[in-house]
């Protein structure tokens, strides 16, 4: 159909696990070349993982395309360290967020949502939202909130979103790990939610709280979520530097899996106001980065590189 159709370039959005066990996807750049088909643009939200054929046919997958578009800095950094002859075809553009940005009246919104969560506008309300299963760092979360809870700081954490597909059993340990740490009345599980509401739910937050295991990455979506709402966030350091997340500037950093840390920056982060404002304002200038206009118009640049 491609051939037949005489697309000008194709263009693949990868992640091992999305092809499943058959390599079909990881020949195809190697195909299209070999039969003459249109010039192949890949764009690897993750090169490894997932399975074992994935990882060795990933040299295949990105070797034959004609740009890699690199949507954060940990596939940049594999195909920099393991496949240098590649650099000079790597573009790197960042992935936005598929949840709508702050709403046209912010304050009324923020007003009625808090109000809908049965809460005064003194509370401070922490938000986390994304598909719960395990590597989200929900644990050491409620491990911190605990230490709050014990010292007497008023708080509400709203957990917002569903849960992945065979995780049901880790999100029944999530609720019950929080009802045994006294949480119940101040972890709000919010399920499933629409884009709209999810947008209202964040415009309503005061401090964004996604303390991932593996490091703050811009391949999380929930984290652009956050970042396009110009939230103060608090998440956790990443295997390697960013180009984007610089810690006390546009977003606090604590080590993974560290509850102490987690609990010292939550309550840094709610008794210093001029910390969460100088913090929004860094994500701020930062989230024009992410938005969809400016990936577009760097997208439809590398497509103009391949077929001028």
């Amino acid at each position: 159909m491609i051939r037949t159709e005489c697309f000008n370039l194709v263009h693949i959005q990868y992640t091992p696990e999305l092809y499943g066990r058959s390599p079909w996807m990881k020949l195809f750049p190697a195909a299209s070349v070999i039969l003459g088909g249109p010039p192949v643009i890949v764009t690897p939200h993750t090169l490894v993982g997932g399975y074992p054929s994935a990882t060795v046919l990933a040299p295949l997958l990105v070797g034959f395309s004609r740009r890699i578009i690199c949507p954060n800095d940990e596939v940049a950094y594999l195909i920099s360290r393991y496949l240098p002859f590649l650099r000079r075809r790597v573009r790197p553009i960042p992935i936005g967020s598929n949840i709508p940005g702050p709403p046209t009246a912010p304050a009324s919104t923020r007003r009625a949502t808090r109000v809908d969560l049965g809460l005064d506008e003194g509370m401070i309300l922490l938000s986390h939202f994304g598909f719960a299963y395990p590597g989200k760092g929900l644990e050491t979360l409620l491990g911190a909130l605990a230490a709050l809870h014990a010292a007497g700081t008023p708080f509400r954490l709203a957990v917002i979103g569903s849960v992945w597909p065979g995780a049901e059993a880790y999100a029944e340990q999530l609720q019950t790990l929080s009802r045994n740490l006294g949480l119940n009345d101040h972890v709000q599980w919010l399920g499933r939610c629409s884009r709209e509401r999810v947008a209202a739910l964040l415009s309503a937050s005061d401090i964004y709280v996604v303390p991932y295991d593996d490091g703050i990455s811009s391949r999380r979506g929930t984290l652009m979520a956050g970042v396009v709402h110009g939230l103060p966030i608090i998440s956790t350091y990443p295997a390697r530097p960013s180009r984007w997340f610089r810690d006390g500037e546009n977003v606090l950093l604590v080590p993974p899996k560290d509850e102490a840390a987690l609990t010292e920056a939550i309550l840094e982060m709610i008794a210093s106001p001029d910390l969460r404002q100088r913090l929004r304002q860094g994500i701020q200038e930062l989230a024009c980065t992410f938005s969809w206009p400016r990936i577009a118009e760097a997208t439809a640049a590398v497509y103009r590189e391949v077929c001028p």
